[in-house]
């Protein structure tokens, strides 16, 4: 089964799919597979948005890409344009690989990239937006500004779900880790009767 995770940045995705790997989930990690998108469409993306991405290794300097495509929805537009199809036939290939295997698919633009229609069910992660700043400022270096920018181009996660014929599960994170592990286990202990009746 794929269970297709999503949430806005810093709400705790990464702690979700953590959990779900000590349950025996494959964790495919769509951020991960966003970097190799970079570097396997170098020349395309210096040809869009010039030499200026480039850091000192000569490599895409990801901090530098994202001022200029979360400034402008059409810049963003544009990246998405080249790195989504690559991506998407990556996820694709890794779960064809790993049928017989529990999958999470870790993305915050799971709907963005079309990546539901892979999932069985979805995961829906909501954290305030509070919470979600603090573990930003500390995680990532970002300025308040510029997580406001990035959150704010992330508005529409999770408004496509619910008229889906999927099972979609929304999980509230507030930060407490027991609470956290508690709503994971409680989802994994309803499959595990639903393949038991199947059975």
């Amino acid at each position: 089964m794929v269970l297709g995770l999503t949430g806005k940045s810093c709400s705790g995705k990464s702690e979700v799919a953590s959990i779900l790997e000590k349950k025996g989930f494959l964790h495919i990690d769509v951020d991960k597979l966003g970097h190799s998108a970079l570097s396997e469409n170098k020349e395309k993306l210096i040809e869009v948005f010039g030499r200026s991405i480039l850091g000192n290794n000569n490599e895409i300097d990801r901090r530098v890409l994202s001022s200029i495509v979360f400034s402008k929805e059409e810049e963003l537009k544009k990246l998405e344009g080249i790195s989504h199809p690559y991506i998407k036939e990556e996820v694709k290939r890794i779960i064809k690989e790993n049928k017989d295997r529990d999958i999470v698919l870790n993305a915050a633009l799971l709907e963005r990239l079309n990546l539901v229609e892979v999932s069985d069910d979805v995961m829906l992660i909501t954290s305030p937006y509070k919470k979600r700043l603090e573990r930003a400022l500390k995680r990532d270096g970002i300025t308040e500004e510029g997580f406001k920018r990035r959150s704010d181009s992330q508005s529409e996660i999770g408004e496509s779900l619910f008229g889906l014929r999927k099972r979609v599960i929304t999980i509230f994170n507030d930060g407490d880790l027991s609470k956290l592990i508690h709503q994971v286990e409680s989802y994994c202990a309803l499959l595990q009767s639903l393949r038991m009746k199947h059975e």
